[in-house]
């Protein structure tokens, strides 16, 4: 088990690759201190066996001594070495489990196939709380398929099909086919994890020109992956190996990857594919989590650190989304999904983003940190609906929506309208809070509004505040929403 504050560093000993990443922090959400991999093809048998090379061991193994260096660098409470299907489907697995754990300073793992489908499907609950529909991880050597409900799991399987012998076995393509059009067909969400999978979704990025370089929460349907398959299929390989953040290992692969989502859209009523920031090593550590710190939103964690070492006015901000939540949206006669008020919430506690920014680069500046966030447990939209309320909170004017949008508009590009207006409402609103009171949560808790939009003040300091034309400006603002 887990504690809250522990540390890990994990192996991930793959059929491509091996990987050191190094968590710390909450573990809820934990940060990354280290992600290092380095390509050792144990999934290349020898031909005409199951035997995993001399070659490919003696580069795992040397791969595993360098990062026992970087482990006594990096101090952690523990270290753990997962060995997947390369190694559990080897003919001399015995031999290559005790080279790594002669070698290895933690424990060594090999996950059975039901194990790696369950580890990987954790991962995508981890990043994707409420998720619902059909994980499916790709490797080197293996698929696995589950099926999530929340933080149910069922339907859970696992194929001896991966990326480097996808062509060569017809039987298990067949398997895998018929287990999609039957147990998961009816699923409208796939979640896709992978490193070839997310080669897809690098490409869809870079040519749709997102305004996001992030992969989490992802959204592709099957329009979109139509137009991407054919824009793909006119590339040579030198053109893709261009795309950012795609390895020239993963380019010769990206067809089996397609071959794959044709197969998902084909034999499924799936819409939307979904790719999730986590996977078996995520869903390890979350595995290991006592079970009231896997219900945590991991979104709020990591924004309320954030508030703690780079905001100023914590309780500020606490009361800011209470002043909106009991008296605007009353004064309004407005109601907000939850989905809503907790995007509104995550905006207000850290609103004060930014701040040590010159007047002139806070707003701009404040967008681009949180676009930047490494955050889980939040859908792309809302990760852009939360930088455009603060980059509003930040404007040292109140800009009307058409000049707010042209100023942003590459950013916001992604939002429907409905989005946008609901940014652009209450970016004016958390704006008008901070201009009329300066930062003071005591002064807010005495400012209300009233049916003709005057202000009632129970302490006499803040009333000539309320004198200014800015505030008479922002107060015919509300009365616009």
């Amino acid at each position: 088990m887990l504690n809250k504050r522990d540390s890990v560093g994990l192996i991930d000993i793959g059929s491509n690759s091996v990987r050191l990443c190094i968590y710390k922090g909450n573990m809820r959400n934990p940060d990354v201190l280290y992600n290092k991999k380095f390509f050792c093809g144990l999934g290349e048998y020898r031909p005409g066996t199951k035997e995993i090379t001399k070659e490919s061991e003696k580069k795992c193994v040397n791969s595993i001594i360098f990062f026992n260096s970087i482990l006594d660098e990096i101090k952690t409470n523990q270290n753990i070495a997962i060995c997947t299907a390369a190694i559990r489907n080897a003919s001399n697995r015995k031999q290559i489990v005790k080279q790594i754990s002669k070698v290895f300073k933690g424990k060594v793992i090999t996950l059975s196939g039901s194990e790696e489908a369950e580890l990987a499907a954790k991962g995508v609950i981890a990043a994707i709380p409420n998720a619902c529909g059909t994980m499916i991880d790709m490797g080197g050597g293996s698929i696995e398929l589950a099926s999530i409900n929340k933080d149910k799991l069922n339907k859970i399987k696992s194929f001896p099909l991966g990326i480097l012998n996808f062509e060569q076995k017809d039987k298990e393509v067949k398997n895998f086919i018929k287990e999609l059009s039957t147990k998961h067909k009816l699923q409208k969400n796939f979640y896709l994890i992978g490193g070839t999978f997310r080669s897809i979704a690098r490409c869809f990025i870079h040519f749709n020109e997102m305004p996001l370089n992030e992969i989490h929460q992802l959204k592709i349907n099957k329009t979109h992956f139509k137009s991407l398959r054919s824009k793909i299929s006119t590339l040579n390989y030198e053109q893709l190996s261009k795309v950012p953040k795609i390895s020239i290992d993963r380019v010769k692969h990206l067809h089996i990857a397609l071959k794959v989502i044709d197969q998902i859209f084909s034999n499924t009523q799936c819409e939307t594919l979904i790719y999730p920031r986590y996977g078996i090593r995520e869903g390890y550590i979350y595995s290991k989590l006592p079970k009231k710190l896997q219900n945590q939103d991991p979104t709020e964690i990591s924004l309320n650190l954030i508030a703690k070492n780079r905001c100023r006015f914590l309780l500020f901000n606490q009361r800011s989304f209470n002043w909106i939540e009991k008296k605007y949206l009353q004064f309004k006669n407005k109601k907000l999904s939850n989905e809503r008020l907790r995007v509104l919430k995550l905006a207000c506690q850290i609103s004060d983003l930014g701040w040590e920014q010159g007047s002139k680069n806070r707003a701009q500046y404040a967008l681009s940190s949180i676009l930047n966030l490494p955050l889980i447990g939040i859908g792309y939209n809302e990760k852009i609906l939360i930088g455009y309320l603060i980059y509003l909170r930040h404007c040292k004017e109140i800009l009307s929506k058409e000049d707010c949008d042209k100023k942003i508009e590459k950013v916001i590009s992604y939002l429907s309208e409905e989005e946008r207006s609901f940014g652009y409402e209450f970016g004016s609103i958390i704006h008008f809070l901070y201009s009329w009171s300066k930062g003071s949560s005591e002064a807010l808790k005495h400012l209300s509004l009233k049916t003709d939009l005057q202000t009632q003040f129970e302490l006499s300091e803040y009333q000539n505040i309320i004198k200014s034309n800015k505030i008479y400006k922002l107060f015919e603002l509300i009365r616009s929403f």
